[in-house]
């Protein structure tokens, strides 16, 4: 997973200018510069407005208010309006489109007023934030990506003080290369996951949602399309109950499936599995125009400016936290902290590149720390991948250097502090770990994730007519979202709310309910996933061991008990 989201911000002295220069940093190497964007095409800019100046603080506060399962405000949520009244700076939404008026540039507000989408041709843009753009090309495996990026642009100091960032600038989308190989046996044979397998190993009493209210939905970029016919194949190759998709958001492209399966190996494990999982769920495909220059941010305004948004999301992309802005990764996380507030369960795959993340797959002098964003929010739940239960064996940590194609991703924030709900997990596990890497290579405070790893080696996927198996967190992600809708469902059945944000919830069950969760006790995540040829080992990693890790959080769910559990909270 590839998601270069960065912004260095330089601020020239009033004498000189009277300007704000954002200002991007040298591109990673399959990115390459080719000639200026014509001044007549149109491009599309993304203003994400300021929000009050203790919005971030004050919603954390009131988010754990509402998910602390010990709280008495415990599961009592915002609507949008309340939410945005808390939060919205309504003067700084008003500052920038009047800006925008003046200079002749067509936009539209969100219904929150936090996010201004704005229009126009390249030449308008460019003299707008004095910025010059590029075409920019990249090569991935079998992916492409053609983006428009300018390496600088200003803003007005009258403006840029109402501004957190400037979406399709600077900032580089994610790049994405499953890997996958077709299946030339019995798609149920000792050794691949299927539908069946997972409820049997994680005890899944039934695949029925109680509640046609616990819906849900898969995120979905870089020009991935699922398709419905794969989908009921499928679904009629593992007895799954026929159920298409309810609503899809934004584009999709079946046909692209026969063309080349890379197109729609994502969207279709997702799709296939969050369903199989959650069976009766109205599910939501919402997918991210491919020519989107920022993919997460696209996704956060248009969830966050809907009033009733599927209860449960599962997003399976990735970026380096350690080199995005920290402007934009504290917005997209207020605005993941907002939607807990709204009762809203947001779930994010870990990565599949251990510690090192995705540059040293192909490239060993890039060996290092380098955390996955958002799965390093703290207001989100990420969630990591083990194998050995598709082959009858006791789970352990997915790795490449142990067969699993890929390594669970996972380790400490950067930049968010280690927040209050793992406080006693993490400390446990940095006082017990064996051959903890050197403490100055990682930030023992930062948040630490993932928070739960579900099976992530040779899932069997439908794409374009065939089966394939492919691997990943990927897998993890919709498989642990697809329960919590299974949760939400007989929540709701019984006149109760929805879980919102989980963790919370899941560390105090940890600690006095360990039963609900496998604990995972064997693995290393020093290694990269296969690159086609080799895989890339690094000298540091975190160990699997007892109770809480950077591997594989607090473990695999077993789901009667996790169900019975926040059933009675």
């Amino acid at each position: 997973m590839k998601y270069q989201l960065i912004l260095l911000v330089a601020l020239f002295g009033a004498a000189l200018c009277s300007k704000h220069t954002f200002t991007g940093p040298r591109p990673e190497y399959f990115w390459e510069k080719l000639g200026k964007v014509d001044g007549a095409q149109v491009h599309t800019i993304t203003f994400g407005v300021k929000l009050k100046d203790n919005a971030p603080e004050d919603c954390g506060s009131l988010l754990e208010t509402v998910s602390d399962p010990t709280s008495p405000s415990y599961g009592q949520f915002l609507s949008l309006e309340e939410v945005t009244n808390l939060f919205s700076d309504h003067k700084s939404t008003k500052a920038v489109e009047k800006w925008l008026d003046r200079h002749d540039i067509a936009y539209e507000t969100t219904i929150t007023g936090d996010f201004i989408v704005a229009s126009a041709k390249i030449s308008k843009l460019e003299n707008l934030l004095d910025a010059e753009y590029y075409h920019w090309q990249a090569k991935v495996g079998d992916s492409e990506k053609n983006i428009r990026r300018t390496e600088t642009f200003s803003l007005p100091k009258h403006i840029a003080k109402h501004v957190d960032f400037v979406s399709g600038t600077v900032r580089f989308p994610p790049m994405k290369s499953l890997i996958l190989s077709p299946i030339n046996h019995e798609r149920q044979a000792q050794g691949y996951i299927y539908p069946a397998l997972l409820s049997k190993v994680y005890n899944v009493d039934s695949n029925s949602v109680a509640s046609k209210l616990a819906n849900q939905s898969v995120f979905e970029a870089l020009g991935q399309s699922y398709s419905p016919s794969d989908l009921s194949s499928f679904q009629s190759q593992y007895s799954v109950p026929n159920q298409p998709i309810a609503q899809v958001i934004g584009p999709n492209s079946p046909n692209d499936c026969s063309a080349n399966p890379n197109n729609c190996a994502e969207a279709n494990l997702d799709v296939q599995y969050i369903i199989a999982v959650a069976q009766g769920s109205p599910t939501t495909f919402w997918s991210i125009d491919p020519n989107s220059q920022d993919p997460f941010v696209d996704w956060v305004v248009a969830v966050s400016g809907t009033a009733y948004p599927p209860l449960v999301h599962s997003m399976s992309y990735g970026s380096i936290a350690k080199e995005d802005d920290t402007h934009d990764m504290t917005r997209f996380n207020t605005e993941v902290c907002k939607l807990g507030l709204r009762g809203v369960t947001v779930i994010i795959s870990s990565g599949d590149d251990g510690v090192a993340n995705f540059v040293a797959r192909t490239d060993a002098s890039q060996c290092g720390f380098s955390p996955s964003f958002p799965a390093n929010s703290p207001y989100a739940t990420a969630v990591g991948a083990t194998q050995g239960l598709e082959s009858g064996k006791p789970e352990i940590a997915c790795s490449s250097s142990t067969g699993g194609v890929i390594t669970t991703g996972g380790g400490f924030s950067f930049f968010f502090p280690r927040p209050s709900y793992q406080n006693a997990a993490t400390t446990q596990y940095l006082q017990t770990a064996p051959n903890l890497p050197p403490s100055n290579l990682f930030n023992a405070q930062g948040r630490g994730y993932p928070d739960v790893a579900m099976a992530g080696y040779n899932y069997v996927v439908a794409i374009g007519g065939q089966y394939y198996e492919l691997s990943g967190t990927s897998a993890s992600a919709p498989v642990f979202a697809g329960m919590i809708t299974l949760i939400n469902g007989a929540r709701i059945s019984t006149g109760k709310s929805p879980l919102g944000f989980l963790n919370p919830a899941l560390y105090n069950l940890a600690a006095s309910n360990p039963s609900i969760f496998n604990d995972i006790t064997v693995g290393e995540n020093n290694c990269c996933a296969y690159n086609g040829t080799g895989i890339t080992c690094c000298q540091y990693g975190f160990n699997a061991t007892t109770g809480w890790d950077p591997l594989t959080g607090l473990g695999s769910i077993n789901f009667v008990n996790l169900k019975h559990a926040l059933l009675g909270l």
